[in-house]
């Protein structure tokens, strides 16, 4: 079907094309990352403008205190905790969006406490407006929903502070929310918008402890990367143990690894690196990082010949976890050497359900026709790799059309914005978030550190952009309350300076908004180059295994014919 003529034409011009692809490609990289480094002056530039810029905003507000109090404060809570779970929420004021908060694993569980957290803080005119809540759940009956809550109030000349509690109750459990407003301290008395967030000074002092245990893996990375392993020992032997502790050891592992002959002062770290990840506080990192460690001692035992302690080891990753395929790759390997030929295709077969954009699963789909051939069934074997063919070529064609909407769109929105699921399917993202073609590749893009530092420019640049919104409505504010004043009889100099200042304010948020724009379009464009190269790349790897199991097919049926041949002549 495919021809020994064409495999073997693959076989040559293979090399040759990725050698000029990749001279192509470094010389791209090396032009993006120099363009990379002048935004990053820009940013940091724009970042500092637009900080003076809110610093004046809020200076103005609280010159404006003793005279209308135009803030407004609104603290959510869920009535329920047993029986709704919130993933995010987006908040409306007069039908502009003004806050959409997606609550971490911490929030959730404050919340779940009954505790109150704020939600939205910011400035209203005085009048009537109208709020609401467009909330994403899921209820006790397993049910996922997405509510719109409405809410009119009355906004007058002292702080409004707004609480929203969300219940579900048996049998329906369908969401309603309970609002409750009043008018805060009179006009020129000191008072917090903030709802009295839990414990404080726990959270400070866990923030301390994180930093100060990052300035030693700092220390201990310096000294590693000159060489000094025994010094880099010394400073992780001074942290407590927890994640950056963790992180400290697995590099050294890496290092041992790659300088010894054998494993062992390799392993030995990873051990110490899965003790002191255990006592990581926080549960999603913890467990992720044990599986990139399970993952790496197992790969290592797996290179030392010991395969049961590779296949105990890797049998520890989770299976929803993004190390999953390679893990399960590695422990088909592991298995095959031991000649458990149809264990090693059932942890193949598994592997072969992710997305082709995770390490392992390419190997994973070569891997079952090898299966296949070593266990006497060549036409399963023929059938397996013409698939893995098959699969190989629609990946080819899945990063095409990726590419083109990274040409079209843009890579922050092709890519991240995309993969957020904020739509009305997004409850599905739990289940769908490792058998995404997408959010795959967006992961893998994600282990580049160039590409981490492309995509934090262009959100930081986003938030910028939102900040300067939230302190244009601020001064729209300002300026129409002062205007009240002046026009109530208030006419005192402390008025028209506060009002000029917010109308030179305003004044200033086209230019720099403008200047955020220009430096945005720069920083996508370095983002877009890195995307399209990383996609490139994996239609390379693509082909590469597309030429893999052509050989396969080709050498099958070669040796088809040979046996062939053999009978006749018997």
């Amino acid at each position: 079907m495919f021809g020994k003529q064409k495999s073997q034409l693959c076989r040559i011009i293979a090399p040759r094309m990725l050698e000029r692809w990749i001279s192509g490609s470094l010389a791209l990289f090396m032009v993006a990352s120099v363009h990379a480094a002048s935004i990053d002056s820009q940013v940091r530039q724009l970042t500092d403008m637009v900080a003076r810029h809110t610093e004046g905003v809020r200076a103005v507000e609280q010159q404006l205190l003793p005279h209308a109090d135009t803030r407004v404060a609104l603290a959510f809570a869920i009535a329920t905790p047993r029986t709704l779970v919130v993933d995010s929420l987006e908040l409306y004021l007069d039908n502009q969006l003004v806050t959409s908060h997606r609550y971490t694993e911490n929030e959730r569980n404050a919340l779940a406490q009954g505790q109150s957290l704020p939600l939205y803080q910011g400035n209203l005119s005085s009048g009537s407006h109208r709020l609401k809540a467009v909330v994403n759940a899921r209820t006790d009956d397993n049910r996922f929903v997405r509510r719109e809550l409405v809410h009119r109030f009355v906004k007058q000349s002292v702080i409004k502070q707004l609480h929203m509690a969300l219940h579900a109750t048996a049998p329906e459990f369908e969401p309603e929310a309970r609002f409750s407003d009043g008018d805060g301290a009179p006009t020129g008395t000191a008072a917090s918008l903030e709802p009295a967030r839990p414990s404080q000074q726990a959270e400070a002092n866990r923030l301390h402890r994180e930093r100060r245990e990052h300035e030693l893996f700092e220390l201990a990375e310096q000294e590693r990367a000159k060489g000094r392993t025994d010094a880099a020992g010394r400073y992780l032997a001074k942290m407590n143990e927890g994640y950056w502790a963790a992180l400290g050891y697995l590099n050294l592992a890496n290092d041992f690894a790659r300088d010894d002959l054998n494993s062992t002062r390799a392993l030995v770290s990873l051990r110490v690196a899965m003790a002191m990840a255990a006592k990581d506080p926080n549960e999603k990192r913890r467990i992720n990082l044990l599986n990139q460690l399970h993952l790496r001692a197992g790969y290592l035992a797996l290179k030392s010949d010991d395969h049961d302690k590779a296949i105990t080891l890797l049998e520890k990753v989770t299976l929803d976890s993004y190390y999953a395929p390679q893990a399960l790759y590695l422990h088909g390997l592991a298995l095959a050497n031991k000649g458990n030929h149809r264990a090693a295709m059932q942890s193949w077969h598994r592997a072969k359900k992710f997305p082709l954009a995770f390490p392992g699963v390419t190997d994973a789909w070569i891997g079952m026709g090898r299966g296949y051939d070593l266990a006497g069934y060549p036409g399963q074997a023929g059938e397996s790799w013409l698939a893995a063919n098959a699969a190989y070529q629609g990946e080819r064609v899945t990063l095409n059309e990726l590419g083109q909407r990274i040409q079209k769109q843009g890579a922050y929105k092709a890519l991240v914005e995309d993969a957020r699921n904020t739509g009305p399917e997004w409850f599905l993202a739990d289940s769908r978030t490792l058998t995404q073609p997408r959010m795959a590749y967006l992961l893998q893009f994600l282990e580049q550190p160039h590409a981490q530092d492309a995509v934090g420019r262009v959100a930081h640049l986003d938030e910028m952009t939102a900040q300067l919104n939230r302190n244009a409505h601020d001064l729209s504010v300002f300026v129409v309350a002062l205007t009240d004043l002046l026009e109530g009889g208030s006419s005192g100099p402390a008025i028209k300076n506060m009002l000029s200042d917010s109308r030179n304010l305003k004044g200033q948020i086209h230019r720099l908004q403008a200047q955020v724009n220009e430096a945005r379009a720069q920083a996508a464009a370095v983002l877009d180059s890195f995307a399209l190269e990383f996609v490139d790349h994996q239609s390379q790897l693509m082909g590469h295994a597309l030429d893999k199991t052509e050989q396969q097919i080709a050498h099958l049926y070669e040796y088809l014919a040979l046996e062939t041949l053999g009978e006749d002549a018997r």
